[in-house]
């Protein structure tokens, strides 16, 4: 068992009076302590415009972190892939991938908070199958050895590489899940899962989480 450093940057509490640009000095702090007290990894989560999270951009965040340590693996907790472009979040943790050296632990979400589409533009209720086919092009991307082309329901794109590529060839990835579809979504691309203890899978689901988990060596 490993242990790691977490947080979904929430500052939301009675009579706070941390700012939001203090939290985030803060969880840089923590996070490059989480290596010194020998922590396996930190997991930075991602919100937008509201104090359940005030942290927008694990990837900038990670990548002042890898700067000031040489060990602790690095992740989003999760990247709410729905509200970026794949090939940008594919080119983001890539590099990150690089300039740590290859500790990139890559996880990936639709999220729940509707608030958080509306001022993207991004359909909510579209989010399952956006997605899917994020999902699928970002691995695409990091395993490819020249240029792809996708023709998809949400996105189209031609002769497409990726610089700089991934140190890890497979760069670990997860998908964050509190539905069946995520979950399935997970078993077919052989990624591992991120669940939260308070979720009870369906038992179909159950039945198939030790392949899944032994795939990704957890």
């Amino acid at each position: 068992m490993k242990f790691g450093y977490f947080t979904l940057s929430d500052n939301r509490y009675a009579n706070n009076t941390r700012t939001a640009n203090q939290f985030v000095a803060d969880i840089i702090d923590e996070a490059v302590y989480a290596e010194e007290v020998g922590l396996h990894s930190a997991w930075i989560g991602e919100h937008h415009f509201s104090t359940l999270g005030v942290l927008s951009c694990p990837d900038l965040v990670l990548a002042n972190v890898a700067a000031r340590t040489r060990h602790i693996r690095l992740a989003p907790a999760v990247t709410v892939l729905p509200l970026h472009h794949p090939i940008r979040v594919a080119e983001q943790w890539a590099t990150l991938d690089l300039i740590s050296g290859g500790r990139v632990d890559f996880a990936a979400g639709r999220g729940y908070d509707r608030q958080e589409y509306r001022p993207f533009k991004v359909s909510f209720e579209d989010n399952q199958s956006i997605f899917e086919e994020g999902m699928e092009i970002v691995r695409r991307l990091w395993s490819a050895d020249g240029p792809i082309s996708h023709t998809g329901r949400h996105y189209q794109f031609e002769n497409v590489v990726i610089t700089p590529s991934p140190v890890q060839r497979p760069l670990p990835a997860y998908v964050a899940s509190f539905s069946q579809p995520s979950i399935e979504l997970a078993g077919r691309l052989g990624c591992g899962l991120i669940v939260a203890g308070c979720v009870r899978l369906p038992i179909s689901i159950t039945r198939h989480a030790p392949v899944t988990a032994a795939r990704r060596g957890g």
